[in-house]
Parts: structure tokens; sequence; C-alpha cells
């Protein structure tokens, strides 16, 4: 799956825009439709049939949740994160037993968003990539906040560094054949050029990364960067 298709589903119209902006500053996602209530819902999902579905709960003509369950009902393969300003827990509890992904509550700033997309995209690379899952790849879809004593060992990064960008910039220095500039890494991921430059001298010096070091005419270095194969799973 190269990209995937994601309707948004909110009668705000400026949340709406919002959310828009922040999907399409996002590489690996397409917006295939928007809807406004929940009939236009129920149609877009017959006609589109996305992958993801960023879902408000006070629609103008039904509760959200509705939704979500008439698409566990009858579009099983399609995940849903709920973006909405509902922080009761009657609804939090449904959205849990309905499945959702990740549950937002507004106001929703464009890091959060960015980063709980950025963990859904690794977590379906990791389901298409591979047949079987270990114990602990289970506990980090399920309970990405909950970790063994081991985790966290192993997991304690220096300041400015978190698992869940690490973790994209990982990915798609996997992906990578060649060795490439922060620059283009960074385009990848989707954050700026100094945040992935820090991310890979952090790899660098825990030896998943090697670097290379060019000079161009002016004589200015240039570093390239390349994921290290003995790393690779």
């Amino acid at each position: 799956m190269d990209r995937m298709n994601v309707l948004i589903v909110e009668d705000n119209v400026e949340a709406s825009m919002i959310f828009q902006n922040y999907l399409n500053e996002m590489k690996g996602y397409r917006l295939i439709g928007v809807a406004e209530n929940g009939e236009q819902a129920k149609s877009l999902l017959q006609a589109l049939k996305p992958d993801l579905v960023l879902l408000d709960v006070y629609l103008p003509d039904m509760n959200g949740i509705d939704i979500l369950w008439f698409i566990r009902q009858n579009y099983r393969r399609t995940d849903v994160i709920l973006l909405t300003a509902a922080n009761d827990t009657e609804t939090v509890g449904e959205a849990m037993r309905g499945g959702v992904y990740s549950y937002l509550i507004k106001p929703v700033d464009g890091d959060r968003f960015h980063r709980v997309l950025q963990e859904y995209s690794i977590y379906k690379k990791e389901l298409q990539s591979r047949n079987e899952i270990g114990q602990q790849q289970v506990d980090a879809f399920f309970h990405p906040n909950i970790h063994t004593a081991e985790a966290v060992e192993q997991e304690v990064y220096p300041k400015g560094v978190d698992r869940h960008t690490l973790e994209s910039v990982r990915q798609a220095m996997k992906e990578q054949q060649n060795s490439e500039k922060a620059e283009e890494i960074a385009a990848k991921v989707g954050v700026s050029h100094s945040t992935v430059r820090r991310y890979l001298e952090y790899m660098v010096s825990r030896k998943e990364a090697e670097v290379e070091v060019t000079y161009g005419t002016v004589g200015r270095p240039v570093r390239k960067y390349k994921y290290r194969a003995e790393n690779s799973s």
C-alpha cells in the first residue's frame, strides 16, 4: 500500500479544513472524501471504502459512535480515529469497545495529529510486512504507553528525541536504497530538516546508521545517511 485513503467526517467547516491541512502535510496519506453528516459518511463509505476514517462524534443527524458501529458491522477493514470534543467517559468507553485506533479530544494540535498518524502508519506497515509478530510488538500496538522493564531500559532517549518520530525516521531509512541527505529523509518523514538531522545523528551515535561525508564544489561537507544493514530485522 503506497498511500492510505482517508475520509474525514466533520460537520464544522473550520475544523475540517484544519484536519485536511494537517493531513496534507503528511507523507503516505491521501484525502479521498469529506462528509459533513452521518448520511453523507455512509454514502462515501460505500462509494470510496477508505482505509481510515477521521470521525467526529457530534454530527447534526446522528451520533458519531453510531457511525463507528456502522463501520464495524459493514467495513471491518476500515480503521477509525476519533477527533471530537466529546470527553465524557461513556463516549470514550464506547469508542474503545468499538475498536478505534486513537481518540483525540479537540482542539487537536498539529504535533499531536501528526504523531498519532505516524504511529498508525508504523502499525499498518508492521502488520503488512510480516505474517506473525511477538508479544512485544502486540503490546506496542495495544498498549503503546505501557512497556516492560526491558523495553523501558531499551527506550531511554536523550532530550529532543521521542520514540514515535525516531521510529518514523528509522522506517524511512530502512526503505531507502542508497545514502541520502537529511533533507531527502525529512521529506519522506514529513518533519523539518533540522529535526531529522538530530535523529540521524542520534542513530549514528548508536551505530544504527552510518554517515558518508563528501565535499561539494565550494568545499562544504555534505553528510549522507544510510541504515546499517546488520540492524535490519
